[in-house]
């Protein structure tokens, strides 16, 4: 099995946060948050599977790791918020 990865960052050109989800056979998928909440562990697999989210995602392995990576990413950015 390929390494799976999720990134997120501040957009610079509008608010929000870009995200970028990287399945195992190394196909990239970009998304746009408006205004994100610190988890999305309430959405279903239909939304992250949705074109203008990250329709790379086949399988519970990938939503739980979104789910997972997500949460880190967005504490991450929210504490560099408050510290710059």
């Amino acid at each position: 099995m390929a390494k799976l990865k999720f990134e997120m960052w501040k957009c610079q050109k509008k608010r929000g946060y870009m995200s970028r989800f990287t399945d195992g056979r190394g196909i990239s998928t970009d998304s746009w948050w408006d205004s994100p909440q610190l988890s999305i562990d309430h959405v279903g697999p239909e939304y992250l599977k949705q074109p203008h989210r990250h329709p790379n995602t086949r399988n519970d392995r990938h939503i739980n790791f979104i789910k997972d990576r997500y949460k880190v990413e967005m504490a991450r950015l929210k504490a560099s918020e408050v510290e710059a």
